[in-house]
């Protein structure tokens, strides 16, 4: 229940002078330029790691890959209770206690989701028809077992804002898995390195959560009250990150069934690009968004105003590489695939338009796991993947693969629009917003597409400028206010630092 202001007490809001608020601020400001950082690092790398190894590796490997990573992340999104955003949500998330229970949870789910993976290896071969996935899996599984071996000291530090180190982390992690990958393919040049880089990424950050944070270390501990406060809000969790798995992961299996696997290698090329504006503000609304409105909506202050002055800047800019990914898919993949990966860039262009959907849900999502109702982004997964079941089939049947994709993209519309309606009747409104960000973006793509099409008979570089020129000029004149309007709000607070 949201806890009302009381007259005679100002409202602890985001901005103001008091002195708490300026460093929460200073806080959340260098965590988001931490979290872009990161990212924006993690992503590059991944990048290059897909240029190389798409010309080192068949499409098949790619395909087959695709079907390991999502077999694992449905153990791990089928088994999430919550014990990260219980470290963050919680009062006593700092506490020894708490933490050292929620370790030793997290290590006896790694345990048993190696196990899981190992157990259902052949008749998830058998399923799709591939026996490599009989050993592929139980190898991979291992990751899950690595993981669950991290420091929470990964979770504290989220919890205070204080994202550089883990930031930095990542990457580290991500260089080096990218390495392993890399020279691995180059003498053995099957989905193996895939796999195998795939582990070391997962040890490397093992070793450095413990090795690299601040704090105690963890140790094996129980308290039955702590686990209850953790299963208690963890259960509507569990819930959310099931369905999150249905409707982020089920397009892979499905298209698995219907298509070839190096055509669903080239889908995964195309789904890895069109996803990277939402996983950013994935990345920043965990790290970032949903502690800055939790403790914002914790401390009675007001959340409406500041989900709408939080997400608006952020907004702007997923809104401006959606719009370049759009009008000019098929050039950015002539540019960095070869010939056999050309099919990806209609798909980039076709799923960015579910991209920028999936985005605004995304900053729904962080108010709505603010207010604890973890149950409503649980319904609009579950919407989603409802929608996938019945849109994809019936897209394949009428069009083949593009009907399917088309399909996927009305389902992420269908996602956002229970996060609107629910999150509207809480209060939150922010329509307004999405309707004008929307009506602009499909206006810089439509003339980004319209301008490459008109320099069709051009070199692929010459259409790549005009595309970026175009959609540029549409977003220039909001990026600049919100870029002056960043830097009025970040001086006073890191003055305070």
């Amino acid at each position: 229940m949201t806890t009302e202001p009381s007259a005679s007490e100002p409202e602890p809001r985001i901005g103001t002078h008091a002195p708490g608020q300026r460093s929460l601020r200073s806080r959340a400001t260098r965590g988001t330029v931490w979290t872009a950082l990161g990212y924006g690092g993690g992503q590059a790398l991944r990048l290059v790691s897909n240029i190389v190894l798409t010309r080192l590796l068949f499409e098949e490997a790619f395909g087959v890959m695709a079907l390991v990573w999502v077999f694992m992340q449905g153990l791990a999104l089928f088994s999430d209770i919550g014990i990260g955003p219980s470290i963050i949500q919680n009062k006593r998330g700092d506490q020894p206690s708490f933490l050292n229970t929620a370790w030793t949870i997290q290590v006896g789910r790694g345990f048993l989701l190696g196990l899981v993976a190992a157990a259902c290896a052949v008749p998830f071969a058998r399923l799709y028809d591939e026996p490599s996935l009989a050993t592929l899996l139980p190898v991979a599984g291992l990751s899950a077992v690595i993981s669950g071996f991290n420091s929470t000291k990964l979770f504290t530090m989220n919890r205070h804002l204080t994202v550089g180190r883990i930031s930095l982390i990542e990457f580290a992690g991500q260089a080096l898995g990218l390495v392993v990958t890399i020279v691995w393919a180059l003498f053995h040049r099957s989905v193996w390195a895939l796999v195998v880089g795939g582990l070391a990424t997962p040890l490397f950050r093992l070793v450095l959560s413990h090795a690299a944070l601040p704090g105690e270390m963890n140790r094996f501990a129980w308290s039955r009250s702590d686990a209850r406060a953790m299963f208690t809000f963890g259960r509507w969790i569990f819930v959310s990150t099931a369905m999150t798995f249905l409707a982020s992961q089920s397009d892979r299996l499905i298209f698995g069934k219907i298509i070839p696997l190096a055509t669903l290698g080239i889908y995964q090329i195309a789904v890895t690009m069109a996803s990277l504006p939402s996983l950013a503000l994935e990345a920043l609304g965990s790290r970032i968004i949903f502690p800055l409105f939790s403790r914002v909506f914790n401390e009675g202050g007001d959340l409406l105003a500041s989900f709408r002055r939080v997400r608006l800047p952020v907004l702007v800019l997923a809104a401006w590489i959606i719009s370049g990914f759009a009008a000019g898919g098929d050039v950015i993949v002539d540019i960095l695939y070869d010939d056999r990966y050309s099919q990806a860039g209609w798909i980039l262009e076709l799923l960015s338009v579910g991209a920028w959907f999936t985005v605004i849900d995304v900053t729904y999502k962080s108010s709505l796991l603010a207010r604890g109702q973890a149950n409503i982004v649980a319904a609009a997964n579950l919407a989603k993947f409802l929608g996938m079941v019945v849109f994809i089939p019936l897209g394949f049947y009428f069009l083949q693969v593009p009907g399917a994709v088309a399909g996927l993209v009305a389902t992420d519309l269908c996602r956002v629009s229970v996060s609107i309606a629910a999150s509207r009747r809480a209060g939150v409104r922010a329509l307004d917003q999405d309707l004008w960000l929307t009506a602009l973006l499909a206006a810089a793509a439509g003339g980004g597409w319209l301008a490459a099409e008109a320099f069709g008979g051009a070199h692929v570089v010459v259409r790549a400028a005009v595309v970026f020129a175009v959609v540029t000029a549409l977003w220039a004149p909001l990026a600049v206010r919100y870029a002056r309007g960043l830097r009025r709000t970040a001086a006073p607070a890191m003055s305070t630092t």
